[in-house]
């Protein structure tokens, strides 16, 4: 099998940040403070992780969007 990607490996992180808080939610910017990327990247992947169905948008607080795992805590997934 080929290397990991640059990208491949920052889309686990983001989703790794969701996996070790399910199922709480997290805005794009703590998700990205605990995957060490930027918002608009944590932004990025959110949306790309959302459209294949493993987030999914939980909540607005203010200008604020949260969002969750699509699955339950103890549940394997990606």
């Amino acid at each position: 099998m080929g290397a990991i990607t640059h990208e491949a490996a920052t889309k686990r992180r983001v989703l790794k940040a969701f996996k070790e808080v399910a199922p709480l939610d997290l805005s794009i910017s703590e998700a990205g403070r605990r995957a060490r990327v930027g918002n608009a990247t944590a932004a990025t992947y959110i949306k790309v992780l959302v459209a294949e169905g493993i987030l999914e948008e939980s909540r607005r607080i203010g200008n604020a969007r949260l969002f969750r795992a699509r699955w339950k805590a103890g549940e394997e997934r990606g």
